[in-house]
Order: structure tokens, then C-alpha cells, then sequence
């Protein structure tokens, strides 16, 4: 495929639209570029548009991270934040990997993935060590480590495990 000229007017448009993209809600750089090749623009010009947005500040994948996981960090585990940064925004994994680390320390999930336990187990009226692996289930989905959730479940069943390691 034969590189095209950078056309001024084409790329200022990119930029443009971009900016407007970016004025709904903050994006990561594989987002934004994904929407300019959608709108048919070219490599060039989607560089552009990036490249300038980076210069201002309107693209940061790493203030992208912290906010999102500032966001959802009661609703999810470290586990799922970690796969909806990495694979559904295309973000860099150590850059995830590292800002989750600091951000997310074990104590916090094993507060949030117990009081998740408890409401799923009182929603659910799950009072004894039958609904066991249902509630194991349920932390799982929602991203949290097996370490986490047999901490969690071994507060919450009075069930001591024998195997703390992550799996």
C-alpha cells in the first residue's frame, strides 16, 4: 500500500473530530484510533490527530488508567479491571499491571470482595456452607483472585484453606 501525503485539511479534520470524540468522555490512544480509521481517515492523519491531542494532554492512557480504576474499583477485582484495560482498551499490560499494584492493595480487595460476599449471600439467602461455591463463583466473575476469594470465603464460612496460593 502506497503512503499518502499528509493532506493539512484532512488531518485538522481528524484532529477535530477527535477532539469532539474526546469531549463525550475520556478515551485510550487504541480507542481514539480505532474511531478516525473508522471514519476513513489515514494512517497519516490519524497519527496526526493523536500525536497533536497527546501534545495537549486530551490522550493519556496512564491518567486513563487511574481514573478508570478509581471508578471501578467497588464494582470489580483487580483480575477484571486489569482484562477490560488491557483487552477491551488496549492498554499497555505492565503500565495496567503496575498502576493496579499500587492502587489496588490486597487488603482493599478483601474488603470490597467481602462486603460483594455478603449482599450476593443475603440477596441470594445463603446461610450456610452449601452457597459455598456459588459465592466463590460470583467473586470470581466479578475479578477477584482465588487468593482473594478464599481469604474472603474463609472469613465468611469460618472454613480454613489449606491452599493460599493463586492458582
Amino acid at each position: 500500500m502506497a503512503e499518502f501525503e499528509l493532506d493539512e485539511e484532512r488531518a485538522k479534520k481528524a484532529y477535530d473530530r477527535l477532539v469532539k470524540y474526546l469531549a463525550v468522555s475520556p478515551r485510550s490512544e487504541k480507542e481514539c484510533k480505532e474511531k478516525l480509521y473508522e471514519k476513513g481517515y489515514h494512517k497519516n492523519e490519524v497519527e496526526y490527530a493523536i500525536e497533536r491531542a497527546k501534545k495537549y494532554r486530551y490522550i493519556n492512557d496512564e491518567e486513563y488508567v487511574r481514573t478508570f480504576v478509581l471508578f471501578n474499583k467497588t464494582k470489580y477485582g483487580a483480575k477484571k479491571i486489569e482484562y477490560k484495560l488491557t483487552t477491551e482498551k488496549g492498554i499497555d499490560k505492565r503500565l495496567v499491571a503496575n498502576l493496579i499494584e499500587d492502587m489496588l492493595p490486597d487488603s482493599y480487595e478483601i474488603e470490597v470482595a467481602s462486603d460483594m460476599a455478603g449482599k450476593y449471600m443475603k440477596q441470594k439467602k445463603i446461610a450456610d456452607r452449601s452457597g459455598y461455591q456459588r459465592v466463590s463463583a460470583f467473586l470470581y466473575q466479578r475479578g477477584f483472585s482465588f487468593k482473594i476469594i478464599n481469604k474472603v470465603l474463609g472469613q465468611v464460612f469460618d472454613v480454613i484453606v489449606e491452599n493460599d496460593e493463586d492458582f
